[in-house]
């Protein structure tokens, strides 16, 4: 079978989906199947160098197709030439606005966004819609879109044969991805001091990666000074490296919010490389609908629950899972689904 993966425009620096794309179609490859990936300009909207498959795969967000995060002329188009082709449609974001707090201008904003992806759908057509995480599935099913689960893996291959360890006087604890501002960093300072003084253990905060200066990043600074835990800042880093550190560390903390931690790749790189993750529930997406993929149910905790100190001691104490190889599976599930 031949794929056409479509997404946005591939920019100059790193970009998520440009990733996931990549290392999916690379596995692809693997099982025999030939992939293309088409990457739209958002500066273009005729698209008529569309190749030949059979079966199109539209990674969707609004800000990749367009500045504004309106792709109004390039979704008609692509509809138009995709109508009666084979499609797959895989949410990686969905419109904004579509959470309670949410202000007037990215409700307005969301709205427009909303209108012009349940057009393209109705045009489209597309046989299989996917998305990774709870709040998106969520918001599609309110809107009428029968859509289902597809894993966002993260994009660190597991270093064999590493010497990292875990046992120590430190408790090592990996913060991979942005830190976001708007998370709690008041009860994760309590909750860090309840982590440290139970388990008779330093705390060392490690920022893996390349980190935005700002508002997120200088909350946790302020945690770590006023608590007197140790920090480490370790600056763009190889694969290699990046999964050296991370079986290292004995716990992940992701600033995500819990429905939507299935669009974060940083967090599933944690949860592949077999780390606990702490995250919060903030509340936008109702209980009913909130879950966490099946391999990794043990291992999301929240600082909402004041007995996740005692359920991650417990956890650390265990043997440490084997890595979780999240593209081969992601491959494997988007074929079944398309067979």
């Amino acid at each position: 079978m031949k794929i056409c993966f479509i997404t946005g425009q591939k920019e100059s620096k790193q970009c998520g989906i440009t990733d996931y794309v990549e290392l999916l179609a690379q596995r692809l490859e693997k099982l025999e199947h030939q992939t293309e990936l088409y990457f739209i300009n958002k500066d273009c909207v005729e698209l008529t160098d569309l190749p030949d498959a059979d079966l199109y795969s539209v990674q969707f967000a609004p800000y990749s197709f367009a500045r504004n995060g309106l792709p109004n002329q390039i979704l008609k188009c692509l509809a138009r030439k995709l109508q009666y082709k084979k499609v797959h449609l895989n949410f990686h974001e969905i419109w904004v606005g579509a959470y309670p707090n949410a202000n007037y201008k990215e409700r307005g904003i969301g709205w427009l966004q909303k209108k012009l992806t349940l057009r393209f759908i109705n045009k489209c057509k597309p046989a299989w819609i996917t998305s990774s995480n709870a709040a998106a599935l969520d918001r599609l099913k309110q809107a009428g879109v029968p859509a289902i689960f597809l894993y966002l893996f993260g994009n660190i291959p597991f270093l064999a044969n590493s010497k990292a360890t875990t046992k120590g006087q430190t408790l090592n604890v990996a913060f991979f991805g942005t830190p976001y501002a708007d998370f709690p960093y008041d009860k994760l300072g309590n909750f860090f001091s309840n982590l440290s003084n139970t388990s008779g253990k330093k705390l060392k905060i490690i920022l893996i990666g390349r980190q935005r200066e700002d508002a997120g990043s200088n909350h946790l600074y302020s945690l770590c000074k006023k608590n007197d835990f140790l920090v480490e800042r370790t600056g763009e880093l190889s694969t290699d490296l990046i999964s050296e550190l991370l079986q290292k560390c004995s716990l992940g903390v992701s600033t995500t919010p819990y429905d939507v931690i299935g669009k974060s790749g940083a967090t599933a790189a944690m949860f592949e490389h077999g780390l606990p993750v702490l995250a919060y529930d903030d509340g936008d997406t109702l209980q009913e609908s909130l879950f966490i993929p099946d391999p990794f149910k043990d291992q999301i905790l929240l600082i909402n629950d004041h007995s996740s100190v005692e359920e991650l001691l417990q956890y650390i104490e265990k043997p440490r899972k084997s890595f979780f190889d999240g593209v081969a599976h992601t491959a494997n599930k988007m074929l079944e689904l398309v067979s």
